[in-house]
């Protein structure tokens, strides 16, 4: 019975560690070194629009500010839809783009040139899915992405509770 109480024991106290996991940090997910290089100019892409090109150079006249060698900038995808892109500094390519268009009133990104990990938060526009691939009710989430060969992995989401609105 002894032996019983421990294994129980042990097992509550990893479903309780498991449930207080503390979010991903910046410093899990770390990229050394980080690209202080003269950007490439921007390879034009098929099917681009100018304004996406005006907005495109703009950004790569910045510095690298993600996962060691990108450059990552938000812009308009359409009425009030925020959207990010990942540029490449060292090819001038654009290597990719957040998972979702986001509510440009909800919309916020965290992110470090050294770290692979980023932080959007926010309503989606176009769906969403857990980890798991289930579709989820639109909501105010923070998701903790890692960038892995320029494509962003879901590590884990909480949901924002939205202030209460003003009773009239």
């Amino acid at each position: 019975m002894k032996g019983f109480s421990i294994v129980l024991g042990s097992l509550i106290l990893a479903a309780a560690s498991m449930a207080f996991a503390a979010d991903p940090t910046f410093k899990d997910y770390t990229v050394t070194p980080v690209f202080t290089g003269s950007n490439h100019k921007l390879v034009l892409q098929e099917n681009s629009s100018s304004m996406m090109d005006q907005a495109r150079v703009k950004a790569l006249q910045g510095k690298v500010n993600f996962a060691g060698h990108y450059i990552l900038h938000r812009l308009g995808c359409g009425g009030s839809a925020i959207c990010g892109e990942v540029l490449d500094a060292q090819t001038g390519e654009m290597v990719g783009g957040l998972p979702n268009a986001y509510d440009g009133s909800t919309f916020g990104m965290v992110y470090q040139p050294d770290s692979r990990l980023i932080i959007v938060s926010g309503i989606t526009l176009d769906g969403e899915e857990d980890a798991q691939g289930n579709a989820l009710e639109s909501g105010n989430r923070d998701r903790y992405y890692e960038f892995v060969n320029n494509e962003f992995r879901l590590l884990s989401m909480t949901d924002v509770e939205s202030p209460p609105m003003d009773e009239e």
